[in-house]
């Protein structure tokens, strides 16, 4: 950023200079006759006369005082001025020509590295806050994910930081140097003629107004943009993984017809946004079109009359006067970028700033293992205010005990097993591992003891090693091929040409709902968690791939401390107690045999559902 404005800096400084040539060109060399008789060789002049001034000038600016290096610059200006007039006027048109020729060749070079500079802050800004942005997402608790719409987040990493990005270019590089650029010409414009330059700046007031109005509406509209913008995403992102429901209903006009209706709303936005930012510019431009025929008309005026004004200073001056239209409409053009940049900004910065509900401790209770046993203590939960999902649940799982969650659906089941290893936390009552409150151990400490296998099995687009060795690329490739024959995984795998390499495509859609979940299953034996919770893992799967499933379960479940949300009599059968939730609550407590004969809920549901077992 240091380098970047130091070539800002000279870039005007040059790019006034260049336009400041007009002045001694057409007063001190084209205004007077040549006569090589009457006029110093240009070299010797410079050398009485520049040299003493530039030497002013660099213990000026090595002294660091404003005062004195402005004073110098004059000195310089004036010094250069008086060698033009008493040097041979051939050598003096070629001096100008060569010293104009040199700064538009700096200028430029400057011009490419400043942005050479700023690319590089610019760009890491931007990886910054998108490597921020998403570790915060993974810090964010799943009370968030089951309300937020995985298109609004997309958008917001994708065209929100796009859009950021493009605004910092304007902030960083386009208003600092286009800002720069003005001063330098207004200064020139002063030189000229102050009187002149007072008048030009009566345009500015109106012109500013107008883009802090024109700005508040567009900063207003590009919001409303990006929010509908979020919603194509999300009817895209959706329509992707549900097109097997959408073709199997035949719904692709439906589909169609409301990702039309999205697209509708948002071009009518965009289209509006884009005459407002179209307009920005041709009125501040209409404006000094309108002020610099004024003072055309005076300045002529002025020089007919042989006044004071000469014909070098009305043209530098005029030259510096339309050279400001050009920053003033790329400050009006860059402004509307900018809007856009800060309503995106918003939305990004609204995501960043969401804190977790799920608070890591400040002291955390040392823990590395889990020893005895979880209790459930007066515990109440809702996901929403008023609508109770558990209600003064109490109950408690030994170490090696396996527990079974049967019970209707909505009763409670999956919040029990979110519960244990804090996806959520409840609100009120406690949830103990060995007699700690899990809101006073390390999250990443009591989740390193746990393995989750869920109805919903989540699969990445990598190799079948990577996915059952999830995050551990150093395990050797013989203990992921042990995990996968607990898991009843081993077969199919090498059935696969590439074996354990093979990659599965996105959510393995390469695999079928029964392979799926034994490699989820395979990766909590890799895991050897001491707890092991199975959330309806077979409930989706057809009878074959159930039976294999669940033999699969039932080997990595062998002597360790399971609570199963259980779809299968043979799971049941083996659990030492059978908890019948309903409405939040513990209806009925048991083993399989007494539940039976209390002739119950459970009696009734095992009637209904495992009977033909």
């Amino acid at each position: 950023m240091t380098g970047a404005g130091m070539c800002l800096l000279f870039f005007a400084l040059f790019s006034g200079a260049s336009l400041g040539m007009i002045l001694p060109l057409f007063d001190d060399v084209l205004s007077r006759e040549s006569n090589l008789e009457e006029y110093d060789d240009l070299a010797l002049v410079m050398k009485r006369n520049v040299v003493p001034a530039f030497s002013s000038l660099g213990s000026a600016i090595i002294s660091l005082s404003p005062n004195q290096t402005a004073s110098a610059c004059g000195e310089v200006i004036e010094a250069l001025r008086e060698s033009f007039r008493t040097s041979k006027p051939e050598q003096v048109l070629i001096a100008i020509i060569m010293g104009l020729v040199l700064m538009v060749l700096l200028k430029n070079i400057l011009g490419f590295l400043q942005v050479f500079f700023l690319s590089r802050a610019e760009q890491g800004v931007v990886r910054d806050i998108r490597e921020k942005l998403y570790s915060h997402l993974l810090e964010l608790d799943m009370g968030f994910y089951s309300t937020a719409r995985s298109g609004d987040i997309m958008a917001r990493f994708t065209s929100d930081v796009g859009n950021m990005n493009w605004a910092m270019t304007e902030m960083l590089m386009s208003i600092p140097r286009e800002f720069m650029l003005l001063l330098v010409y207004l200064g020139l414009a002063l030189l000229a003629s102050w009187q002149l330059a007072l008048f030009t700046l009566l345009v500015f007031p109106p012109a500013m107004l107008f883009i802090l109005i024109i700005s508040r509406r567009l900063r207003r509209k590009t919001h409303f943009a990006q929010e509908r913008l979020a919603d194509f995403s999300a009817i895209l992102q959706e329509t992707i993984f549900g097109i097997r429901v959408v073709k199997a209903f035949s719904m692709e006009k439906f589909e169609a017809s409301k990702f039309a209706r999205i697209l509708d709303i948002h071009r009518k936005t965009e289209t509006s946004l884009q005459r407002e930012r179209a307009l920005a510019s041709p009125v501040t431009e209409i404006m000094g079109a309108i002020a610099s025929g004024f003072l055309m008309f005076y300045g002529g005026k002025e020089i007919l009359a042989g006044e004071s004004l000469t014909t070098g200073r009305f043209l530098v001056f005029l030259a510096a006067a339309l050279s400001m239209m050009k920053p003033i409409k790329s400050i009006s053009r860059a402004n509307s970028r900018i809007q856009t940049g800060l309503a995106s900004a918003e939305r990004v910065f609204s995501l960043l700033d969401r804190s977790p509900s799920i608070i890591q401790p400040l002291n955390p209770v040392p823990f590395t293992s889990f020893q005895h046993s979880i209790e459930f203590r007066n515990v109440c939960f809702s996901y929403e205010p008023g609508i109770q999902v558990l209600t003064n649940l109490s109950f408690s799982v030994r170490k090696g005990e396996i527990v079974a969650l049967v019970g209707p659906s909505g009763g409670g089941k999956s919040t029990i097993a979110d519960l244990i290893p804090r996806f959520y936390d409840p609100d009120s009552g406690d949830v103990l591992i060995d007699g700690i409150d899990v809101r006073n151990i390390n999250t990443e400490a009591l989740r390193s003891c746990m393995g989750v296998v869920t109805q919903e099995t989540v699969l990445f687009n990598d190799s079948i090693r990577n996915n059952i060795a999830y995050g551990e690329v150093s395990i050797p490739l013989l203990k992921v091929k042990k995990a996968a024959s607990v898991a009843n995984a081993l077969d199919f795998i090498e059935e696969f040409p590439e074996g354990f390499d093979t990659v599965i495509a996105e959510r393995g859609t390469r695999l079928s709902g029964g392979q799926k979940q034994r490699l989820a299953i395979a990766r909590a034996v890799l895991k050897d968690p001491d707890i092991l919770i199975f959330d309806e893992a077979t409930s989706a799967l057809d009878t074959h791939s159930e039976r294999l499933v669940q033999k699969a379960i039932d080997a990595l479940i062998e002597g360790r401390t399971a609570l199963v949300i259980a779809h299968r009599l043979s799971t049941i059968r083996k659990a030492s107690r059978v908890l019948y939730i309903e409405d939040g609550m513990i209806a009925e407590e048991g083993t399989h045999s007494e539940l039976i004969e209390m002739n119950g809920k459970y009696r009734r549901l095992y009637d209904m559902q495992f009977s033909h077992e």
